[in-house]
């Protein structure tokens, strides 16, 4: 469940009229955890460059360093750019294009689509800080947690194209650590950010999200028309 990282990405050459999806994976996993949302993408017609980095055990800055080299790597020549990013993925994805957002034209960045994002942290994580399984787990793991000290909460809100996608399937082994509708790891509310161009809740637990038809789907759609159907 911990995954393997690589950060040997390799430039791809691409033509004219190509788009790419750069693809970000969530916490404790690895690029392989993308695998089938990343053939759907591709089924679609697009190019898809899947991230690969370690987080257990690992520092923001260390996750974001590695993500950083390799999002570069992807992009370089892609004529059209778009970011697809699940749970963790999709604060990397932010932090990328806050630090990064000058080296694209309005013509190079598409459209941005979080799935299952703890943009104000999540409730679990609140739970959990003060446990073993944090100490393990590292400063990416705690920088999981609502409050200001949360991750999500001290990156800036960007004026891009943004869909987000909320999961609403809970799970019975932490339904009592949330208030609202949530995915079993993050709350529906924890998704929304106020600088969204879509919001849609998909009846799907986290973990489930990523193979979901119905989430690859409707991400899609927004990469495509800019909206969800």
């Amino acid at each position: 469940m911990l995954g393997c990282a690589n950060s040997d990405v390799h430039t791809a050459t691409y033509q004219p009229d190509d788009e790419l999806v750069v693809l970000a994976h969530g916490l404790g996993r690895s690029d392989w955890a993308m695998w089938r949302f990343a053939q759907r993408l591709e089924n679609a017609n697009y190019k898809v460059c899947r991230l690969d980095y370690a987080t257990i055990g690992e520092s923001v800055d260390t996750v974001l360093t590695q993500t950083t080299a390799q999002i570069d790597s992807c992009i370089l020549h892609a004529p059209k750019v778009h970011f697809v990013g699940h749970s963790l993925g999709g604060l990397v994805i932010r932090a990328y294009l806050q630090q990064n957002i000058h080296k694209f034209s309005n013509a190079s960045l598409g459209e941005v689509v979080l799935i299952g994002t703890p943009n104000h942290g999540s409730e679990l994580t609140d739970h959990l800080n003060d446990s073993w399984l944090m100490a393990i787990g590292g400063g990416i793991s705690r920088a999981l947690v609502t409050g200001s000290n949360g991750l999500g909460n001290q990156l800036e809100e960007l004026d891009i194209n943004l869909g987000i996608i909320a999961g609403t399937k809970p799970s019975n082994l932490t339904s009592e650590y949330f208030i609202g509708p949530n995915d079993g790891l993050v709350s529906v509310e924890s998704t929304k950010l106020k600088s969204m161009s879509d919001f849609i809740a998909i009846e799907v637990g986290h973990s489930q999200m990523r193979y979901n038809l119905e989430v690859a789907e409707q991400t899609i759609y927004f990469l495509q028309r800019g909206a969800f159907k």
